[in-house]
């Protein structure tokens, strides 16, 4: 009996190996293949999150340009105010500007937080332009309205200066939109341009000064 009994686990232990081994053979496998799928599924809520993201600022940061845009509009907008009614105008364009002026520092304030490279930027294209326009509308308080079709052209007011500063925004926010790690792109480009624009490219504008001067109140 005990002779029979050796030879039966003598028999079982090879097979017992080759069962363990077959195990391990597929264990491996499963556990890798896991990882991956792990891995791929993490890279895809990152990428998803990201796009998301980008395209959310994406749209922040064209409203704010867009405010910016509008601001330079007003010293037309006042210039070509209905001259049969100057007190309505008088109220009406006044209060657009006083919600375009918050409009302006509540994006401000936001772009700060999405990028603060961004925010910068932004903010100084802001003041840069308040710098300039708000002197124009000024100048468009006084003037007597526009009286006829003929006389609505421009009477002379150039925003040329205020292109660099439209070009460091925009740089900045592709930067920040691209796949490229955004201060590397930046320092790539540096060793090639100039820096972007200061406060004192604008006339009449101080470093560090971001409002510009409000228009009169009466026409």
């Amino acid at each position: 009996m005990l002779p029979t009994m050796t030879m039966i686990l003598a028999a079982a232990h090879p097979a017992a190996r080759a069962a363990t081994s077959s195990n391990s053979a597929w264990v491996a496998p499963t556990i890798v293949i896991s990882i991956v799928a792990l891995a791929v599924s993490l890279a895809t809520f990152f990428l998803s999150g990201r796009r998301s993201r980008l395209d959310r600022q994406r749209q922040v940061f064209a409203d704010a340009l867009e405010a910016v845009m509008a601001y330079r509009e007003y010293p037309f907008i006042v210039f070509r105010r209905n001259p049969d009614d100057l007190a309505a105008e008088r109220q009406r364009i006044s209060s657009n500007l006083s919600e375009l002026q918050a409009k302006l520092n509540g994006a401000k304030g936001r772009l700060r937080v999405e990028d603060a490279y961004v925010g910068a930027r932004y903010a100084e294209l802001v003041a840069a332009t308040r710098r300039l326009a708000g002197p124009m509308i000024t100048d468009a308080w006084n003037r007597d309205p526009a009286p006829a079709d003929k006389d609505v052209h421009n009477p002379g007011w150039d925003f040329s200066a205020l292109d660099a500063y439209d070009d460091a925004y925009l740089r900045a926010v592709a930067d920040h939109l691209g796949w490229l790690h955004a201060p590397l792109r930046r320092t790539v480009r540096g060793w090639f341009h100039h820096e972007a624009p200061t406060a004192e490219s604008v006339p009449g504008t101080r470093s560090g000064t971001s409002d510009g001067p409000s228009p009169p109140a009466t026409a």
